[in-house]
């Protein structure tokens, strides 16, 4: 693991992120549809979610051309809402 691709919020230690799956058969549907997304070259927002004891570290990633990514940033947040609300959240 590189040491630099690992965030340290200030106050809090650096922590390791956790281990990818071992394989493609390892992962449930929600994960593949990510990886499929993002390899497909898809645009996209990315957000990793680690939970801690004082709360969560975010990874994040954005891909896409500055005007795609634009156009859909005013919809984010209803798009995580009615996510969350799929999952019961």
């Amino acid at each position: 693991m590189n040491k630099d691709n690992i965030i340290k919020f200030p106050g809090l230690p650096a922590q390791e992120p956790l281990p990818a799956p071992a394989g493609p058969n390892q992962l449930n549907e929600d994960q593949q549809k990510a990886i499929n997304c993002i390899l497909s070259g898809m645009t996209f927002v990315f957000l990793g979610i680690k939970p801690t004891d004082s709360g969560a570290d975010f990874f994040t990633a954005l891909h896409g051309e500055p005007p795609d990514l634009r156009n859909a940033q005013e919809h984010l947040p209803g798009v995580i809402a009615r996510l969350y609300d799929r999952k019961g959240i």
